[in-house]
């Protein structure tokens, strides 16, 4: 009998580096950890991560091709500054993908998912808890529209969208009339109203790029005072 060799295969991780530099860095983007305009050198991030050069330059072009960080000159990159007008377009783009994708989400989506999503309007505490719960709503009606080009196409949007959702959840009033707006597409979800969840959908995404523009009019306000 052939004598066994020694079982010497690795074990290939879920996320390379980069990968994981990434994920790190967006979710400190998410969370207010990194705030807009904050200013990123590389020295800083290895410092952060505790990882190479090379991970932290390729992490970076990812992070630049999401649209959460931009160059800033000699001095490395900075998180993101959107203004008034990269909000406008990037709502109008989004109310129309978001409004397909409910309607696409209606028809094709099971019970089951349908009953995952109603599990996610469980009141928030908090707004990290809130914000939560938005991203798990994103990815569950991503996946139950079954449109992988849709998908594909909202990813890169939905790092921006998220993290302005922060800014905008600051607004007097806005988390809970967020709350409400999602309660109310569920509700047209879980009665299998495809047009009526789209027309919300638009409905909540109008709102939130008023709010997203009200946060960024004050952010600019407040950076032209020097406060």
């Amino acid at each position: 009998m052939p004598e066994t060799g020694p079982d010497l295969r690795i074990e290939r991780p879920a996320e390379t580096v980069p990968q994981l530099v990434v994920r790190r860095v967006r979710q400190a983007i998410l969370e207010g950890t990194l705030s807009p305009g904050r200013r990123l050198t590389e020295r800083e991030l290895m410092e952060l991560t505790g990882v190479s050069r090379t991970s932290i330059r390729e992490a970076v072009l990812h992070l630049q091709t999401l649209g959460l960080v931009e160059t800033s000159g000699r001095r490395g990159v900075r998180v993101a500054v959107l203004g008034s007008d990269d909000v406008r377009q990037l709502y109008e783009v989004r109310a129309a993908l978001e409004s397909e994708a409910a309607s696409l989400f209606v028809k094709r989506a099971t019970d089951t998912e349908v009953l995952e999503l109603v599990k996610l309007m469980r009141p928030a505490e908090t707004d990290n808890d809130q914000l939560a719960s938005i991203y798990h709503f994103d990815e569950l009606l991503l996946a139950g529209a079954r449109n992988a080009l849709l998908a594909s196409t909202l990813a890169p949007l939905h790092a921006r969208i998220h993290a302005l959702r922060r800014l905008s959840l600051s607004i007097p009033g806005r988390r809970e009339r967020s709350a409400q707006e999602y309660r109310d597409l569920v509700a047209a979800i879980t009665d299998r109203d495809a047009d009526r969840a789209a027309q919300l959908a638009r409905l909540h995404v109008g709102a939130a790029k008023e709010a997203a523009l009200a946060a960024i009019a004050k952010l600019e306000e407040e950076r032209a005072s020097g406060s």
